[in-house]
């Protein structure tokens, strides 16, 4: 059980010639994490439900069901965010991601990188200890990587030099966060993890003990993106869904520009997404604690057209509670839209956990 948990966050858009490129930051200090309750993970090599062919004869799903058996030590923290990611990407039908050894090297040579020269960043500074590109589309394409896309989320605590809890913790964070959650549930196929820390590398100056959490994400130019079919209309969280971290604190780009998230926090973001180059238009959201039917007061939904920060696409919603919710607490939620002029109406529940970013 990891402590009380405060952080710093930050994250850019970033373009690749052959894709775009999301590129997300989490810096956090302080003193850990609180547990998000159990972990329902998918067992790595097994199949997740597949997806269906659109009813309206459209275009059908690519997204991935069935993946090969990690090669992390099943009791390593990189085996148990890689089996956390794909239980959630998997259950909320986003695609399921394949171990990818290139993608685990070039975020190897990252967190190294990160940790040995006292930085937390997306890019690397040519002559410094252990550099291997300055961009990570640079990075994982020295490592050997076919790049058609890449995702570069990186955690990072600063309680301790040790790994141990970070890689769930480091998942539930990222997929708390409204413009992180898009990033770690977008088309990639491939994945490589690692897990950091200073007790093993050391390290002294700014930061001192810490440990940093990076995953790289991708796809080859040759396979393209995982893409639903032309009818889904996809949720996280979705129906089952559990553990959710109970509260935002600090996120850049501040999906609410000017407002103290640390004095006045957000609750857990909800990401709804179609088929890229579909339009996806909510009409209307709400959600309520199971138990009592309290409302929960939601800002207005972030679409491409009102995003302040312009990170989303035409595919993407953000659904965002005004203040914190509840841990350990069941929620219900209705989203209806249209997805490129169809109507849907989405409903399903989710619980928090005890977990928090503060």
């Amino acid at each position: 059980m990891m402590r009380s948990l405060s952080f710093s966050i930050s994250a850019y858009h970033c373009r690749h010639a052959l894709a775009a490129l999301f590129c997300a930051l989490i810096a956090a200090c302080g003193g850990g994490g609180g547990g998000g309750g159990g972990v329902a993970a998918l067992p790595p090599g097994t199949t997740s439900t597949p997806p269906s062919a659109p009813a309206d004869g459209g275009q059908p799903s690519t997204l991935v069901s069935s993946v090969p058996p990690d090669s992390y030590s099943a009791s390593s923290e990189a085996h148990q965010a890689f089996a956390l990611l794909n239980a959630e990407r998997g259950r909320c039908g986003f695609g399921l991601l394949a171990q990818n050894a290139q993608l685990d090297s070039a975020a190897t040579a990252h967190a190294d990188w990160q940790i040995l020269n006292n930085q937390l960043s997306h890019g690397e500074t040519p002559g410094t200890t252990g550099f291997t590109g300055i961009t990570p589309a640079d990075r994982v394409t020295a490592a050997g990587y076919s790049l058609g896309g890449v995702g570069d989320e990186i955690s990072g605590l600063y309680y301790s030099g040790s790994t141990a809890g970070t890689g769930v913790f480091a998942v539930r964070a990222l997929l708390a966060l409204p413009y992180h959650a898009a990033g770690m549930l977008a088309g990639y196929r491939d994945v490589g993890i690692a897990i950091r820390g200073s007790d093993e590398l050391g390290t002294s100056g700014i930061y001192g003990v810490r440990t940093v959490q990076q995953f790289n994400l991708g796809y080859k130019r040759d396979a393209g993106r995982q893409e639903p079919a032309s009818d889904q209309v996809l949720t996280y969280p979705c129906e089952g869904t559990s553990g959710i971290f109970f509260e935002v604190t600090n996120e850049t780009p501040n999906p609410v520009p000017g407002r103290d998230l640390r004095a006045s926090p957000l609750g857990p973001g909800l990401l709804v997404a179609v088929r890229t180059g579909q339009a996806l238009a909510i009409s209307s959201a709400t959600m309520q604690t199971l138990s009592g039917n309290v409302p929960v007061v939601l800002r207005p939904t972030m679409t491409r057209d009102n995003d302040p920060n312009a990170v989303l696409s035409a595919n993407q919603a953000l659904i965002i509670p005004d203040a914190s919710l509840l841990p350990n607490t069941d929620y219900a939620v209705r989203v209806a839209g249209t997805n490129d002029g169809v109507s849907f109406v989405k409903s399903f529940n989710f619980s928090t956990g005890a977990g928090a970013a503060r």
